[in-house]
């Protein structure tokens, strides 16, 4: 059988199997060196954006721990108002917060003049992309938002 032919990650020049640095660019090579095909990795993105998953809001800390909140194509408004589509119960949470917009694997939150901000990934905005891991605090709910396959 014939070995693989192994390349250096970074700048793709043939090394020979036991290297410790790519004789090329110098980048020390840790462990196995093993050959990928960056085609394959194009593809997985593809997939993965052509069936990106039912959007999400999971509680990570704060009110409701662990509960998940499913969101689907659509408007979907965030506050302490009970008639919210997502009802955050919480004093640190304007009636009417902020509202989430999902168009296919398009994700977008948006600030509705709330009193605290809408927090995305640690910064106050006015409207920010959500993507799988964007972290979302609303007053005392710290979310992340996700894609369930």
């Amino acid at each position: 059988m014939d070995n693989p032919k192994l390349s250096c990650p970074i700048c793709s020049e043939p090394i020979e199997v036991g290297e410790t640095k790519c004789p090329r660019c110098g980048f020390k090579l840790i462990g196995v060196t093993q050959a990928f095909d960056p085609i394959m990795v194009a593809q997985a993105v593809e997939q993965r954006e052509e069936n990106p998953g039912k959007p999400a809001l999971e509680v990570v800390s704060g009110p409701y721990t662990g509960e998940s909140f499913m969101l689907d194509e659509g408007t979907f408004t965030l506050g302490r108002d009970p008639k919210c589509d997502i009802f955050l119960s919480n004093m640190t949470v304007s009636r009417h917060h902020s509202t989430i917009v999902i168009d296919g694997s398009e994700a977008k939150i948006s600030d509705a003049g709330s009193t605290n901000g809408t927090w995305v990934d640690g910064q106050v905005v006015d409207e920010a992309p959500l993507v799988a891991g964007t972290r979302v605090q609303i007053g005392t709910f710290d979310m992340i938002f996700k894609r369930i396959k």
